[in-house]
């Protein structure tokens, strides 16, 4: 077994260096994370006294110790008694728009600081679902895969909406000529407040996406629009249904056009919790990040007020149990579940969200191992993501170091000693 390890090492760090490497430039150091245990992402058993050896910002080798031998140039750190990672997946978020609690601020600075705030919570890959402008796009992962102090970046554009199928298909378009990687769409009538988009448009949208190339997510909320979402082609359901329960017909559709689902639990206390003063304001896991001064407008009592008067935010608070118990349905009945949020919106906080979420999966009955592999090993098929979610040889390091077994339980994925990108340690 040793012998196939140091021969698959080898035969990584000789492909590595015969993509691109330059002779002249020495290589860096092999580092291995020796000691802990190991969560791949997969699924698959926990590796105990696990080794993940990484070599120029990729993993070479991942076992337990006495599979992976380790080369002589190789910086060892001993992580005994934690536990390893994948880093996380936010697979619904946004970037670049917010200042403190409010939108409107769009810029390449932002797009910098709300991926650096995703990194500082273990979030490594954010896929930012709407509202992207040209200065995100030097920043996507298929154009940067260097910067290692900030969360990898996917974009959708802008939101396609338009008053006919050309319209509609024009911005569709533009967002490829822009340089994307998926498209979205709403179909929701906002609680009745507003028109949804017609059949005959988003069949044009999702038509001309799949033409283009790009997987199509939607934001929806009725159980009857999924289902003819996903008959007309749709491959993400980007929030939860909430309306009522999931049914057959829905999980088969599902399983058929192998559709994801992402609940974003957290999009529907964003609505309410701030009806008064939200326990989380508190949480030293949230004031590491986030200052008083951003929270503060939203102490007003006003505010607050207002929000108790909200039927929208009242509706959704009223929801949440019904998307959290779906979310189980059709995680019980193998709907592949993904890990989104909806944050980086005025007041859904980058980073402390994803935490959220993932204990609101918990609640809802999902188990430690299902939550971390919605956030990173499922992501890879639904969202066609490549090198990054595992941790397995080829792929990217970006890993996340905790001090206590999140299978324990799932809030000890706040127990963050490092975070890694392109075995590069994230700067906390």
């Amino acid at each position: 077994m040793k012998t196939f390890q140091c021969l698959t090492v080898v035969s990584l760090l000789l492909l590595f260096s015969a993509c691109g490497a330059d002779s002249t430039t020495e290589e860096p150091a092999y580092t291995a994370f020796v000691g802990a245990t190991v969560i791949d992402g997969s699924g698959a058993a926990p590796i105990a006294d696990g080794v993940v050896l990484v070599h120029g910002g990729r993993i070479v080798a991942v076992g337990s110790r006495d599979q992976v031998a380790l080369p002589e140039a190789t910086e060892i750190r001993d992580v005994t008694g934690k536990t390893v990672i994948p880093g996380l997946i936010n697979t619904h978020g946004h970037v670049g728009d917010v200042k403190g609690v409010e939108g409107g601020h769009y810029s390449a600075e932002n797009v910098v600081h709300d991926l650096e705030r995703y990194a500082q919570y273990g979030i490594t890959t954010v896929v930012s679902l709407g509202g992207d402008r040209k200065e995100a796009v030097p920043m996507r992962f298929v154009n940067d895969t260097t910067a290692n102090q900030r969360a990898r970046l996917y974009i959708a554009g802008e939101v396609v909406n338009g008053s006919t199928p050309e319209e509609a298909v024009s911005v569709v378009d533009s967002n490829h000529r822009m340089g994307v990687d998926f498209m979205k769409i709403r179909v929701d009538d906002n609680l009745g407040t507003s028109k949804k988009m017609p059949a005959e448009i988003y069949q044009a949208v999702i038509d001309r996406s799949h033409e283009l190339g790009y997987q199509l997510a939607v934001h929806t909320y009725y159980l009857d629009d999924t289902k003819k979402l996903l008959q007309s082609g749709a491959n993400l359901v980007a929030h939860s249904i909430r309306d009522r329960q999931v049914d057959d017909a829905l999980i088969d559709l599902m399983k058929a056009h192998n559709a994801c689902y992402c609940p974003t639990l957290t999009r529907e206390v964003s609505t309410y919790v701030y009806e008064d003063t939200a326990a989380f304001f508190d949480d030293p896991f949230f004031l590491r990040v986030y200052s008083r001064e951003e929270i503060q407008p939203l102490l007003d009592p006003e505010r607050q007020q207002q929000i108790r008067n909200s039927i929208s935010a009242q509706t959704y608070k009223r929801q949440l149990p019904v998307a959290m118990a779906n979310m189980k349905i059709l995680s019980d009945r193998g709907v592949p579940i993904i890990m989104g949020t909806d944050s980086g919106m005025p007041a859904r906080f980058i980073g402390y969200f994803e935490h959220m979420e993932m204990q609101l999966m918990a609640e809802a009955g999902m188990t430690p191992m299902e939550i971390i592999q919605s956030a990173t090993g499922n992501a890879i098929p639904c969202m066609k993501l490549k090198d990054i979610g595992l941790l397995k040889p080829g792929y990217w390091a970006d890993l996340v170091v905790l001090d206590q077994n999140p299978l324990d339980d799932i809030k000890n994925l706040q127990q963050i000693a490092e975070v890694w990108i392109g075995g590069t340690q994230v700067v906390q």
